[in-house]
């Protein structure tokens, strides 16, 4: 019989650690508008758009005049605008005006055109139009509730005891639309059936229409809005936002966090696709217009920290017209600091990032002493029935964890009871349905939830329970003596609280700071696993509703609680409305602390660049809103403000002068402290060194202020950065010096006479901005990773992480699509260009162009291109510099961007083509903010090696290159491979463990006996990289062989990553080894040596897997995750075999596998001797993994070659089955069931 649920076997990881590479490039930024470039160079302009992905051939022509809402003249603004109009030709196109928020215009137009426009009358900026992504929703078949995670921020208590629920006020969802007819907003439930505006939906406009698409590189790319009076939803994120901020459903009992509340919806979004910064714009305007109170934008575009972009300008300006701005600050966490978003970045917006939601919903059944019990669905198994009754069974003594024949069908009609343990899921369900069972129900073995699938899928309804309720209805069954209880479906379902994620920050969510230090996210609410409203029309697991996640949740929460807040307090100033949310919010406690390599009571907090003041505190915010009275009309706030403080770099240490306000009744007395766990980082921005227990210190003019009533006392607070941090290298805390610059944070404490808390965030970074690097990184791998990881990815500690800035060519562009010299393909590929006087076509894509990752934001990027000698020297006066790019305000970026030359130079103040020859292009970039300390040079250069353009009129024509190897190999036999070795020892091997074995071991180890000796002589701990101990690393899995199937990052802790199902939950996950130490859920053991090569794999059938080393060719098999003796020792192959691990007959074991060149030998049982299956696949060199490719229950094998995978879904060779392309050649790579389909894809190991 076929296991149940898949269980990852061997690790396949074949290269040293590097960052994922990508075609990504961070959007571009413009001066602030008090600060525009003169003058606006068009070429520099255009390069800049073009080097951009997202730019959509449009942009924003920012005039002279303040806004309306910032008391610009109407009339001003108007003849502006249309002298603006007068100006240009008709080829400069007009598409959109703005006034409100924003002054100036959105034209569509050429190079010609934006010449025009840059000399056009009152003209102050020019920005490119950007296209925003929509925001990807993640699905899951077990709901969380909104009801939990209203109650982490005390959504009940603020509707049950405070009596708020949002009346009177509005909030605007700029968005995907909403479903007017859903119940949630006051519909009927009957698609269609609703009229525009209704009693809930009271404004809203459809900008864009269904088809509408700005992602140019899109094949369904359609830039052409077709609005409509009714801003509907077709695709399903903007009703599950506005249903978390506003949603009333008294048919199913959900509730929003502000129920009564009114809603305006502004469609920006077609049914699928993406948006652009323009019509963003128009929608703020639109929304201030309507009189919305609060406005959220759950969308944004990543990397965007700079703060002069136009929405994050018309942000600070609709909160300054009085409206509360909600904004997700983005999902990019994975990738670190400076991954926020715009409009995230505006200082006066809430920027929310996101807490998981800690509650369950589960369906439930019942027993007729009206108990109820909560199951899970089991994945690939009949969903249980929600009505109906029947009796409950169990297996005898003996036989608890079933798979086994009973006589006859004693479960005939019945549901069976059965434990997990000693067989797959798959087996338990098959041996119950075959003696006449109707469902399964399997308890845990252990404490917990068990989430599960079960491969193949079966037609029997199957559910996990925990342990304690299989253990209370094993008892009902026992006391029954022979009369079997009968349980009762019910459609009711309970929530319960998920320990494995509560209150930790989603790993999704996008980190500051923003790229001028200011302090990003501002608060924190739950955004991950958040159930609700969804289109009536979408297939989901309960009708009309969903779970998604993202900081896209978050905002909405954090919406609907600035609602209840002004619902209390109308008076209270958008300003104010964000300082009591932070004012009151609640620090959380760093994520996995045990896999990060800290012990859990150290209590340390998550960096406050990740969370900002914390969870928020919906009747502590609305205490404070009202000086602490009760909720009442015109009460003036309390505030201490500034509400955050960005410290910025060591520029300088000037106090901060907090402005304490008591609007109570009586007067306050404020002690004053601080709260300093918060952890501080350092490293590459992809893979984060955590630093606790910073020596960071806080000092008052004044340790206690009084404050009497209805005044203000101001008190000064003097931050000096650390120095040193906790290390725990040793298991305890020992204060050691930090290795490098650090960004730092944490809370000034100010508690009152009653008691009451409150605090402000603060962050900066202990050194100069403008020292980090920029564009040519110098971080090694010693600098992140310990002895251990170093000798098993084969990197030394001098090695560079991020690769340098280089000059590249275009090698394949899969849509052929040219947009102005680049490949518009999201998935093209670069090849660095290292041969002497590459040559250039000119002709389409095949232009120079500088490759870089810009690891820190740059205030200002130019790019250079200047004619070389053939010494490869400038030529100096005889051709001057050309400038081809200029940029001012470049974000840091996840992976790498390009930047081209299309070949044209100014002669004569116009733009021609250069002449054929030889060139070079460099690059200067502005580091941080362009103020060095103590005079230093904030610039960092960037040359590329000659090449040429077109033809060179100096020297011979340059050698062709060799013939290249077929783009498309055929994994095929080497001829002159022996056809069938056997690999078993040679006679005369000893059958002895190898002579590098330890003395103490047993000469003659016996199968049953025999062990690694785990002894400390046997593998010596090494000794932890000075640099390195503070912090850990991620791994980051895929859903299929793309890069857009990425899942959020998870962090491993420091060492080496091995799949498997370890759990037996049907899922694959990682356990860390380092050195001879393995780790698993915070818990470790020590087996085997150092040098050891590590297999992973249910070798004994029980449904988890555990750990095998291999020594020669000698295999020592554990059969649980602790250390000690070997369970099963084999010998088999030859030493220097690749060896493998997997389940290669579908028996629901795994055996062992060696690669000797490029022939496969299998064997399916842990015994010697010859193969059962051997073939030939691949060539000799390539690199060998092993996983169930298409879900069918066995494993096979694939090659890697580079980056390309030849993958091969039976045991033999000849063509692969499928081929991908998949990450880079130097990407570490291993492969695993990751969501419990059955079907093995890659994970990716920085």
């Amino acid at each position: 019989m076929k296991h149940s649920h898949w269980r990852g076997r061997s690790l396949a990881f074949f290269s040293a650690i590097g960052i994922a590479i990508g075609v990504v490039s961070s959007p571009i930024h413009a001066d602030p508008p008090k600060t525009p470039p003169t003058p606006l160079d068009p070429n520099g302009l255009q390069k800049k758009a073009e080097s951009t992905p997202g730019f959509t051939g449009k942009w924003f022509v920012q005039l002279a005049s303040k806004p309306t809402i910032s008391g610009g003249s109407p009339q001003a603004i108007s003849s502006q605008q249309k002298t603006f109009g007068s100006d240009v030709s008709s080829r400069v196109q007009v598409t959109e005006k703005h006034s409100r928020l924003w002054n100036g215009v959105v034209v569509k137009t050429d190079k010609a055109g934006l010449e025009e426009v840059v000399k056009a009358s009152n003209v102050k900026a020019v920005f490119p139009v950007l296209s925003v992504a929509m925001p990807k929703n993640q699905k899951s078949k077990v709901l969380p509730q909104m009801r939990r995670a209203g109650a982490m921020t005390g959504v009940p208590y603020a509707h049950k005891e405070l009596g708020l629920t949002g009346k009177g006020m509005k909030i605007g969802i700029i968005d995907t639309g909403i479903d007017i007819d859903h119940p949630a907003f006051g519909g009927s439930g009957v698609p269609g059936s609703a009229a525009f505006p209704t009693s809930k939906v009271v404004a809203g406009y459809d900008f864009v229409g269904d088809r509408y698409n700005a992602d140019i590189n899109s094949d369904a790319y359609d830039p052409n809005a077709v609005p409509d009076s009714v801003p509907n939803d077709c695709h399903g994120h903007g009703t599950h936002v506005a249903g978390i901020a506003a949603g009333n459903d008294p048919t199913s009992n959900f509730r929003g966090v502000a129920p009564n509340a009114l809603l305006g919806a502004y469609r920006v979004f077609g049914c699928d696709g993406s948006t652009d910064t323009g019509v963003m714009l128009t929608a703020m305007e639109r929304a201030s217009r309507d009189g919305m109170n609060v406005v959220n934008m759950s969308i944004g575009a990543p990397y965007m920290t700079w703060p002069e972009y136009p929405t994050a300008v018309a942000a600070d300006a609709l909160v300054n017209s009085g409206v509360v701005l909600t904004v997700s600050q983005g999902n990019e966490g994975a990738h670190g600091t400076f991954s926020g978003s715009a409009p995230a970045v505006s200082s006066k917006a809430v920027a929310v990032g996101s807490v998981d939601n800690n509650g369950l919903l589960l369906s439930t059944f019942t027993t007729a002493d009206g108990a109820s019990y909560t199951y899970m669905p089991v994945d690939g198994a009949a969903v249980p029935p929600t009505t109906g009754s029947a009796q409950l069974a169990t297996y005898p003594d003996g036989q608890k964890t079933g798979a086994v024949d009973l006589p006859g069908k004693p479960f005939e009609g019945k549901v069976a009871l059965v434990a997990r343990g000693d067989s797959t899921f798959a087996e338990k369900a098959a041996a119950a349905q075959a003696d006449g069972a109707v469902g399964l129900l399997i308890y845990n073995n252990e404490d917990g939830v068990v989430r599960a699938s079960i491969h193949p899928t079966t037609d029997l309804p199957v559910g996990t329970i925990t342990k304690e309720q299989g253990e209370k209805l094993e008892g009902l069954i026992a006391r029954g003596a022979g009369n079997n209880p009968v349980i009762t479906w019910t459609d009711k379902q309970e929530s319960i609280v998920d320990p494995d994620t509560a209150t930790m920050v989603s790993t999704f969510s996008a980190w500051g700071m923003t790229a001028d230090l200011k302090l990003k996210p501002d608060v924190l609410a739950p955004g991950g696993e958040i159930t609700s409203a969804y289109p009536l029309d979408k297939q989901t697991a309960k009708k009309g509703y969903a779970e998604l996640s993202g900081t896209s949740m978050a905002a909405p929460h954090t919406a609907g609680a600035a609602a209840l807040v002004l619902e209390s307090n109308p008076s209270a100033s958008p300003d104010a409305v964000k300082a009591v949310l932070q004012n009151t919010a609640d620090p959380v406690l760093l994520s996995y602390p045990i896999q990060r390599g800290f012990p859990s009571q150290a209590r340390i907090q998550e960096p406050v660049q990740h969370q900002g003041a914390g969870l928020i505190d919906i009747p502590a915010a609305v205490s404070q809103a009202n000086s602490y009275a009760a909720p009442g009309k015109e009460k003036r706030v309390s505030t201490v403000t500034p509400s955050k403080i960005s410290l910025g770099d060591t520029d300088s240490n000037n106090p901060t002068d907090l402005t304490i306000t008591n609007n109570s009744d009586k007067e306050k007395t404020y002690t004053l402290g601080s709260d300093l766990n918060a952890a501080g980082t350092y490293g590459p921005n992809t893979l984060l060194q955590y630093a606790p227990g910073l020596n960071t210190k806080v000092a008052f003019s004044a340790d206690k202020v009084t404050v009497p009533a209805h005044s203000t006392r101001t008190v000064k607070a003097t931050v000096t950065p650390p120095s040193a941090y906790s290390s725990y290298a040793t298991g305890t805390a020992v204060e050691t010096k930090l290795p490098h610059m650090t960004m730092y944070g944490g809370y000034i404490t100010l508690k009152d006479d009653d008691g009451r808390l409150q605090r402000i965030p603060f962050a900066g970074l202990n050194g100069d901005y403008e020292s980090r690097e920029a564009i040519s990184s110098k971080w090694t791998y010693g600098d992140l990773y310990d002895s251990q990881t170093l000798s098993f990815v084969g990197r030394r500690p001098e090695d560079k992480y991020n690769v340098s800035p280089s000059l590249v060519s275009v090698s394949s562009c899969p849509n052929g699509r040219v947009v102005a010299s680049d490949c518009a393909d999201d998935n093209a590929q670069y090849a660095e260009v290292t041969e002497k006087d590459h040559v250039y076509s000119m002709k389409g894509y095949d232009v120079p162009r500088v490759r870089l990752h810009v690891e820190t934001p740059v205030k200002n990027m130019k790019i250079y291109v200047n004619a070389v000698g053939p010494d490869g020297k400038k030529q100096g006066q005889t051709v001057p510099v050309h400038q081809v790019y200029d940029n001012d305000g470049v974000g840091a970026d996840r992976s790498f961007q390009t930047f081209s030359w299309d070949g044209r130079i100014k002669k004569g103040g116009k733009l021609q083509m250069a002449d054929d020859g030889r060139y070079v292009m460099s690059v200067v970039v502005t580091k941080g903010t362009g103020h060095p300390q103590n005079s230093k040079d904030a610039s960092e250069r960037y040359e590329t090696p000659p090449f040429v353009v077109r033809s060179l009129t100096d020297a011979d024509p340059t050698p062709t290159a060799s013939p290249t190897e077929s783009p498309n190999p055929t994994p095929t036999a080497s001829q002159t491979e022996s056809p069938k070795p056997t690999p078993t020892a040679s006679p005369t091997e000893s059958p002895k463990p190898t002579p590098t074995d330890s003395p103490t071991e047993s000469p003659k180890p016996t199968p049953t006996t025999a062990q690694p000796s785990p002894t400390p002589t046997d593998s010596p701990k090494p000794s932890p990289s000075p640099t390195a101990d503070p912090g850990g690393s991620t791994v980051t899995t895929y859903t299929d062989w793309t890069a857009d199937s990425a899942q959020p990052a998870t962090p491993i802790g420091k060492g080496a990553p091995y799949a498997g199902d370890f759990t037996g939950k049907g899922k694959d996950g990682f356990i860390v080894r380092q050195g001879a130490t393995f780790t698993f859920e915070g818990k470790s053991f020590t087996y085997g040596r150092a040098d050891d090569a590590v297999l992973t794999g249910d070798f004994d059938g029980d449904g988890k897997d555990s750990v095998a080393v291999v020594r020669g060719n000698r295999i020592y098999i554990k059969n649980t995750l602790t250390g000690g003796d070997a369970d099963a020792v084999l010998t088999y192959g030859r030493e220097g075999d690749a060896f493998l691990a997997g389940d290669f007959d579908g028996d629901g074991k795994d055996s062992v596998a060696v690669v000797r060149g490029n022939h496969i030998y299998i064997k399916n049982t842990l015994t010697g001797g010859d193969a059962d299956v051997d073939f030939t696949y691949g060539r000799k060199g390539d690199a060998y993994l092993v996983g169930d490719w298409n879900g069918d229950g066995k494993d096979t094998f694939a090659i890697r070659r580079a980056n390309v995978y030849h993958l091969r879904n039976s045991l033999s060779g000849g063509n692969a089955d499928a081929t991908h392309t998949f990450a880079q050649p130097d990407t570490a790579v291993l492969t695993g069931n990751w969501t419990g389909s059955g079907k093995h894809t890659p994970a990716t190991h920085p």
